[in-house]
């Protein structure tokens, strides 16, 4: 059996830097896939191995020695339905496609709320939720192990350990903070919850409890040999 190791993919977003840190704190071996050389220095800080790619070409080579992935790439809210196409779709589309052929036991997206219904998003975010959408679709037939996060609009706050879970109905809603959000992604590898979509926004109930709910039964984690929290 393969000794853990995360890839994190989107390293460099503001997302994906907490994600980081928390991978550290907990002690977990992890890659963080940069697009430019110019980053590894604060990668290095953490103890993560580095591998340089690009997520609009061929970046299977990244997947070398990988047990769980998780992908918190998003394209920037300037760059426009290109990019949103190659980033928040297609690249997780490959994502999915190379986990698949290396066995990854599981793979964990960061996507958005507004997936649930993206013809229902304001013009700007319109095409974005909809790329959104068919990723996570696409990743949930794709026969890879997966928890798909869809959280409400996102905030540079501290984090508060707590959210509520949501749904397509959920409306202007509290926003989440990125740190709870990051905390969430890790915890899913943790605790080894598969085969689930969690949507949440800002909220009282406490990020354990919620969790706790979704974890596999111990047969479940006996099959799939999910880690244990550290």
């Amino acid at each position: 059996m393969k000794t853990l190791k995360v890839l994190l993919i989107g390293a460099h977003g503001r997302t994906g830097r907490l994600i980081a840190r928390r991978l550290h704190d907990e002690a977990m071996p992890f890659r963080a896939m940069l697009r430019k050389s110019a980053h590894k220095s604060e990668f290095a800080a953490l103890g993560a191995e580095i591998v340089l790619g690009d997520l609009t070409h061929d970046f299977s080579h990244t997947f070398d020695d990988i047990t769980h992935v998780i992908y918190a790439a998003g394209s920037a809210d300037t760059e426009g339905v290109h990019e949103e196409r190659a980033i928040d779709r297609d690249a997780v589309m490959r994502t999915a496609d190379y986990a698949k052929r290396r066995r990854v036991q599981q793979l964990v997206v960061v996507s958005a709320l507004s997936a649930f219904d993206p013809a229902h998003s304001g013009f700007a975010l319109r095409h974005y939720s909809r790329m959104k959408r068919e990723a996570d679709e696409y990743v949930a037939r794709r026969g890879v192990p997966y928890a798909i996060l869809r959280p409400g609009a996102l905030a540079d706050a501290p984090a508060r350990g707590a959210i509520a879970l949501a749904d397509e109905a959920t409306k202007h809603a509290p926003e989440v903070s990125r740190a709870d959000l990051a905390r969430i992604a890790v915890d899913c590898v943790t605790l080894g919850i598969r085969d689930r979509m969690i949507a949440f926004v800002g909220g009282a109930e406490p990020i354990d409890a919620l969790l706790d709910t979704l974890r596999p039964e111990p047969a479940t984690l006996t099959r799939h040999a999910a880690p244990t929290r550290r």
